[in-house]
């Protein structure tokens, strides 16, 4: 007995060593040169929603397409830890470090340590995961409270308790305001639960608060706390329907760069889809010799749905109505694909495969993840910005083509007043009288012939030119002073 109560606590001891060292190694990739590239658009939007009063910052985000959340905890960050690039981004940091602690604990709850440890790595290690937890949006936050809410649910199917269904009830709320695509998964497992409530209900012949019926209750719960802004979302989905919306048609190529997107690697991609979906399979054939508890089945299925949910969704909903998937909308779904995958590694050779998959995860991303960590940039608005204040005289004044970046410029300018935005052809004729200079943003070559014809720049290159999207990119010119 004591050499088995030793070899206990060496296990453990192992087990804590190894995870605080794959969280060492997870802020040391997230924390690193926040502040190498310039806050880009939706970035600086972010900035400028959150930097007024509670009621300013609602009625802004109220008009965009997202809940709140992520404003509000800039709101309470700024007063503290200030503006600054680093500091905007600093918020998702944490959430991206706390998001690989959590789906340990979610990977332990599912199947033991080894796939909680080989699943925080894999996370720690994700190109798609380190960018967006160093992006001042809300895609680490939805990452993070989505798997606070599976974990949560997965803690309650197995043994609910008062405090349990309560921090469902908050984990639940919290993920739903994180970002609209939180929906998704939490309808799909809303469904499962469902069932599974509904399946003990007509077993038992009687209803019966069973774990399952508790965890629809915390859901329950969850979503009429999101009722309200579920409104506005409903009423501002209308407008946007008849604006349109700039996501692509979901086509293969278009299918085929997002699956690209969020593993780094078309064939890790598959790797991992393919030991996710065998997880699924091994439940359905073989659930004795799978699984040590019979609760795991449940688990998988509730993992499965809160992955394969908001892709599936999303894309039925894009092919039938318009366009809403894309591949940064998609980073709740993404640790489980992982968590599955790492259960059925675990399983299959528990000796081996979770070494070997890792490795393969490393191999296979490694370029992706170094220009991740090296090379990949946004938006160089720093930049332009300061090429603009090195080269403009006194009393110059800027038009900006187009209206929509103004919230980046405002953030590097640091004063609105000293330029105009504008978003069409006619309003740089009208507007040039009073200004030496354009910067032209994100438009087709065309546009951007005819945003130079308007402007009349004086003949040769133009005063700057910066990386951005669009065949204009950000492209500075100065026209000569009117004599």
């Amino acid at each position: 007995m004591p050499n088995t109560n030793q070899r206990l606590l060496t296990g453990n001891s192992a087990n804590r060593l190894i995870l605080a060292l794959i969280l060492a190694v997870a802020a040391l990739l997230r924390f690193q040169n926040l502040d190498r590239t310039s806050l880009w658009y939706d970035e600086a939007v972010s900035w400028i929603q959150s930097k007024g009063t509670i009621a300013e910052l609602l009625t802004a985000v109220a008009a965009d397409n997202y809940p709140p959340l992520h404003n509000i905890l800039l709101w309470l960050t700024m007063p503290l830890a200030g503006d600054s690039e680093t500091a905007l981004r600093l918020p998702s940091v944490l959430l991206g470090v706390l998001a690989v602690w959590l789906i340990f604990l979610t990977g332990k709850t599912l199947a033991g340590n080894t796939t909680g440890l080989l699943a925080a790595a894999l996370l720690t290690v994700s190109p798609f995961h380190i960018w967006y937890s160093t992006e001042a949006r809300m895609y680490a936050l939805l990452a993070t409270c989505g798997l606070a809410f599976l974990l949560l649910v997965l803690k309650n199917l197995e043994r609910s308790s008062a405090w349990r269904l309560v921090a469902l009830g908050v984990a639940g709320a919290l993920f739903l305001y994180s970002h609209i695509y939180a929906l998704l998964g939490f309808a799909s497992v809303g469904v499962v639960c469902g069932i599974l409530a509904l399946t003990g209900i007509l077993k038992s012949g009687r209803i019966s608060l069973t774990n399952a019926v508790l965890v629809c209750l915390a859901m329950a719960a969850s979503a009429l706390a999101f009722l309200p802004w579920l409104i506005i979302l409903a009423m501002r989905a209308r407008s946007v329907a008849e604006e349109g919306f700039w996501i692509a048609y979901p086509d293969p190529t278009f299918l085929i760069n997002i699956a690209f997107s969020i593993a780094g690697s078309l064939p890790l991609f598959w790797v991992l889809a393919g030991l996710a979906v065998a997880s699924l399979l091994t439940i359905v054939h073989l659930p004795g010799r799978y699984f040590g508890k019979p609760q795991s089945t449940d688990a998988i299925l509730v993992c499965f749905a809160y992955t394969v949910g908001p892709p599936l969704l999303a894309y039925l909903y894009s092919i039938s109505v318009q366009p809403i998937l894309f591949d940064r909308y998609l980073i709740a779904a993404w640790p489980g694909l992982i968590l599955l995958a790492s259960v059925t590694a675990q399983r299959l050779a528990p000796q081996v495969a979770p070494i070997a998959l890792f490795a393969a995860a490393i191999w296979l991303s490694f370029p992706e993840l170094k220009f991740t960590l090296l090379e990949r940039i946004r938006p160089e608005w720093r930049l332009i910005a300061r090429d603009y204040l090195e080269q403009k005289a006194d009393g110059d004044h800027l038009l900006l083509f187009k209206g929509f970046a103004a919230p980046a410029l405002s953030y590097y300018l640091r004063d609105p007043n000293t330029f105009t935005p504008v978003d069409t052809i006619a309003e740089i004729n009208k507007g040039t009288a009073d200004a030496r200079w354009l910067l032209i943003v994100h438009t087709s070559s065309d546009e951007l012939s005819k945003a130079q014809e308007a402007f009349a720049p004086r003949e040769g290159t133009p005063a700057a030119r910066r990386f951005g999207w669009g065949a204009s990119g950000l492209t500075l010119l100065e026209r000569d002073p009117v004599e």
